[in-house]
């Protein structure tokens, strides 16, 4: 019964990747996961900068570092420094960037409604109870990558 379960998985990660890229837009095409969601965490932060983005996607400030630099080349974020503080670097979307932002937000919206959708015939109980469970794997999964030197940055 296990190795069917690891089986739906598989196939329900598959499925999710095959819809990913049958909607994906236009825009997303040479931009990895990493790189999008870095820009969304910049869209939603107030004042985002290495740190704070690297502890909302739990992922380390070198790569975040790497990352913004990269964003920076594309011309999808530029850096400031606050008036009074010369240490801290900040960022913030240029109009590219904000256009991958607000897409990026409408494809999670429609993610949403889709998924809601097939969601609603589902008991209250029995998705309580199906949250529970992912709750423990994911925590699970986390435990194994810390064990084998890994970050999560499957967020």
């Amino acid at each position: 019964m296990n190795s069917e379960l690891l089986v739906l998985f598989a196939k329900y990660m598959e499925k999710q990747e095959v819809l990913s890229k049958l909607t994906e837009a236009e825009e997303f095409h040479g931009y990895s996961y990493s790189e999008i969601h870095t820009i969304t965490a910049i869209g939603d932060m107030e004042f985002p900068n290495v740190t704070g983005i690297s502890q909302a996607m739990n992922m380390t400030r070198g790569a975040i570092s790497k990352i913004t630099k990269r964003l920076m080349q594309n011309g999808l974020i530029e850096s400031y420094m606050m008036e009074g503080n010369n240490q801290k670097i900040f960022f913030k979307l240029t109009e590219k960037g904000q256009q991958l932002y607000q897409e990026h937000e409408r494809r999670h919206n429609l993610w949403l409604e889709r998924d809601n959708a097939f969601l609603q015939k589902y008991s209250k109980k029995d998705l309580d109870e199906i949250q529970q469970f992912m709750l423990d794997f994911n925590n699970y999964l986390e435990e194994k990558i810390s064990e084998l030197g890994g970050e999560n940055d499957a967020n």
